[in-house]
């Protein structure tokens, strides 16, 4: 018995217009992208593309219809879209997503004001902003210093732009930044070193793993067993101790007090976290 079966066909890259706003077909595919034979009545323009790397962009917005072309376009452009109505300081803190796109042109919508105070406290979320603002909030700049500023409406190939280098400039930043910061202590991860106070600290690969790992925690506890398993492999036979002992000579080399301690606190029964 014969079966029909429906093929998903990937999206299409498209190119559109600053003055329409139109889809047009463009034949460029990502570099690598495997070249799939040709449908009946399919052309090298209205060839599909595998999207071999994506980013994840999040749009709040009261009427996301109105932003169709936009939310068209960056799906177009090997963006995955996530689309909210609402804006809720709970969700957004949840996602993992490269850029947020916040709608705050209409001003009466209660959304605005949360948005808002979410982007005053957080630093990181600012970075990662980019805001479509009206004629008015353009002029007062009531939005100033809280994320990219996108006048909507606008041409399409602008939005695009902008939107697409504040993502270049986040990738940029990223992989140019190679130092974690904590107190006075510095380390590089490019070159593995440990600087405190501007002095370099001659620390072991372990000692220096263990610092880097409860500096990536970001003060949450490290338990000896969790420290073990990453350094040495669930197949490491040693007891919990051996994580002490690198402990003890970590902080000997940083002038580190474990009964007053500056840099690693002692969790009881757990294990380590950064000091307070």
């Amino acid at each position: 018995m014969q079966t029909s079966e429906r093929v998903m066909q990937p999206p299409m890259r498209m190119g559109y217009s600053q003055a329409e706003g139109t889809g047009m077909a463009n034949t460029e595919r990502l570099a690598g992208s495997p070249a799939a034979p040709m449908a009946s009545g399919e052309t090298a323009s209205t060839r599909p593309f595998l999207c071999a790397e994506t980013k994840r962009v999040a749009v709040i917005s009261p009427f996301p219809g109105a932003l169709h072309p936009l939310i068209n376009g960056l799906a177009g452009e090997c963006y995955d879209v996530l689309v909210f109505h609402r804006f809720e300081a709970q969700v957004m803190n949840a996602l993992a997503v490269d850029l947020f796109v916040f709608d705050v042109t209409t001003a009466e919508w209660e959304g605005v004001a949360g948005i808002r105070e979410a982007l005053a406290s957080d630093p990181k979320k600012q970075a990662r902003s980019v805001l479509l603002v009206g004629e008015r909030e353009m002029e007062e700049s009531s939005f100033a210093g809280l994320g990219e500023l996108q006048p909507w409406p606008t041409g399409l190939q602008e939005a695009m732009y902008r939107i697409e280098r504040k993502l270049s400039g986040l990738a940029d930043a990223e992989e140019g930044n190679s130092v974690g910061t904590f107190k006075d202590l510095q380390i590089d991860t490019k070159k593995m070193t440990v600087l405190r106070g501007g002095s370099r600290i001659e620390c072991t690969k372990t000692e220096y793993e263990i610092l880097l790992m409860l500096l990536e925690a970001q003060g949450a506890v490290m338990s000896r067993d969790e420290i073990m398993d990453r350094i040495w492999g669930s197949s490491f036979v040693g007891g919990s101790n051996v994580v002490d002992v690198h402990v003890k000579s970590l902080r000997k080399k940083l002038g580190d007090n474990p009964a007053a301690p500056q840099y690693i606190a002692t969790v009881r029964g757990v294990g380590y976290r950064l000091a307070d």
